[in-house]
């Protein structure tokens, strides 16, 4: 195994750990979630942020969203974000998780599709 190939497999088993994923298979690794935490920050001034923290933002997820602005065509999406109240060792903190905004299949607009023209 390459050290590329184990330091990506070590930082997929950390992101696991931490988000309590760690006994997943490589299938559900494209399923995984995008998550994210977000702890009290220490504000230095009136307008810094209440929390910062980092996100863990999937492949498929940025798939959904980059085609989710090709439908779209304007300036921006309309993502849902959730969050989870959780406490560790190092405090109190919120999980975040983004993902492309639902909309159910039948209000979807439909491809233009080469049959179009003939019916």
């Amino acid at each position: 195994m390459s050290n590329k190939s184990r330091h990506k497999n070590r930082n997929q088993n950390d992101a696991g750990s931490q988000f309590g994923n760690g006994s997943e298979d490589h299938d559900s690794i494209r399923n995984k979630r995008s998550l994210g935490e977000l702890r009290k920050a220490n504000k230095t001034k009136e307008r810094s942020p209440d929390v910062t923290g980092k996100l863990r933002l999937q492949r498929h997820t940025l798939q959904a969203i980059i085609r989710d602005f090709k439908e779209a065509d304007g300036e921006e999406v309309i993502c849902n974000i959730a969050g989870w109240k959780n406490q560790d060792h190092a405090g109190p903190y919120l999980t975040v998780e983004i993902s492309p905004r639902y909309t159910p299949h039948e209000q979807r607009t439909p491809k233009a599709s080469v049959f179009d023209d003939m019916f």
